[in-house]
């Protein structure tokens, strides 16, 4: 089933400051919100439809496509951010 992120990347909810999401960013020297779109689309029949308010954010949403987290990334990513053990609403911007 796919599954659609709208505003994947929750801006003023901290993600863009988490620490892990910065040093992965640094070896990419890219962006954490890129970071944070391209570890998303790593994953099967999820769609995302990141806010893009201007010429430069949509550029930097398209460069994450191109970028190719290592199994090490992904892992550090997943340990930061492990899927909820139970169900719980999801958070709305």
């Amino acid at each position: 089933m796919p599954i659609m992120a709208y505003a994947p990347v929750g801006h003023g909810r901290g993600l863009l400051e988490n620490v892990t999401i910065s040093k992965v960013a640094e070896r990419y020297n890219a962006t954490p919100a890129q970071i944070a779109l391209a570890w998303l689309l790593c994953r099967q029949n999820v769609i995302a439809i990141p806010k893009a308010t201007n010429e430069i954010h949509v550029r930097e949403n398209a460069h994450s496509v191109e970028i190719e987290l290592t199994d090490a990334d992904l892992a550090d990513l997943d340990r930061e951010f492990p899927p909820p053990k139970s169900k719980k609403p999801l958070p709305m911007l």
